[in-house]
């Protein structure tokens, strides 16, 4: 189909997807929910079943998810998006992840609603200096070798300001940033197209990593980066973010002058 067929008003539903979406790959094997604690545990069940790559857990409302540093991402039933995409990336793929993932979200949010969200590294979306996505990336292999990558995405779409206010970080939806809803079939189905299209370009060989930047809003500011690893757990970095190198890590120019 066309692809001004994804601003549609059909019901956000199994079917009105599997009619209009245009991937070859991504969200081609759909699993639907009305209602789970977390897309992310499902993915994980059919992954171990050896679902194909491309794989999509889809929910109506998520009463359990969980975001980076164990944030909890609830979702309200008909407000948002709440999915988990099986994918098995080569070694040189798995590190643009990031890249791909806040990408696919950036386009959808713009294709939708004509915003222009930015991104926070390393890879939360922005919209008006508020969250308006989540992402969330957990590698797994199995004791046969194969591994796969649970990609976690939650855009926010049609919430109101009553059901952001407790949210930490502040947060946005499409619909309080333009004033009106928007389907969220068409942002789906864009998700999946800028996911599929940019995953397939990295494994080509292309390079994301200028387009990455000129959406990063961190750049060219003083900020403050503690790590959450165990082993550097309370370690704290206060400086001017310089850049990020080819593998979209930030560079940070201390007060000393070191990089």
């Amino acid at each position: 189909m066309e692809k001004d067929s994804y601003i549609t008003s059909e019901p956000f539903s199994a079917e009105s997807i599997k009619n209009i979406l245009t991937t070859n790959f991504v969200g081609r094997n759909l699993f639907f929910f009305d209602s789970l604690p977390t897309t992310m545990d499902v993915a994980d069940e059919q992954a171990a079943l050896g679902a194909p790559e491309g794989t999509v857990i889809l929910a109506n409302e998520q009463t359990a998810g969980r975001g980076r540093f164990d944030r909890k991402w609830v979702v309200k039933k008909d407000t948002s998006i709440a999915t988990s995409i099986i994918l098995r990336p080569s070694p040189d793929v798995v590190t643009k992840l990031h890249m791909i993932c806040s990408l696919a979200v950036a386009f959808s949010i713009e294709k939708t609603s004509g915003l222009s969200p930015e991104i926070k590294w390393p890879n939360d979306v922005l919209v008006n200096k508020k969250k308006i996505s989540g992402i969330l990336l957990t590698a797994n292999h199995f004791l046969n070798g194969h591994g796969y990558v649970n990609v976690g995405i939650g855009i926010n779409v049609n919430q109101q300001t009553k059901d952001l206010i407790d949210i930490t970080p502040p947060a946005t939806s499409i619909n309080e940033a333009i004033g009106y809803s928007v389907p969220r079939l068409g942002v789906f189905c864009y998700l999946m197209e800028g996911l599929e299209r940019y995953y397939l370009e990295v494994g080509r060989g292309k390079n994301l990593l200028d387009t990455w930047r000129s959406y990063l809003g961190t750049l060219g500011k003083a900020i403050r980066v503690q790590w959450r690893r165990e082993d550097m757990a309370g370690f704290v970095e206060e400086g001017y973010a310089e850049d990020v190198d080819d593998q979209g890590r930030l560079i940070l120019r201390l007060s000393d002058g070191s990089r």
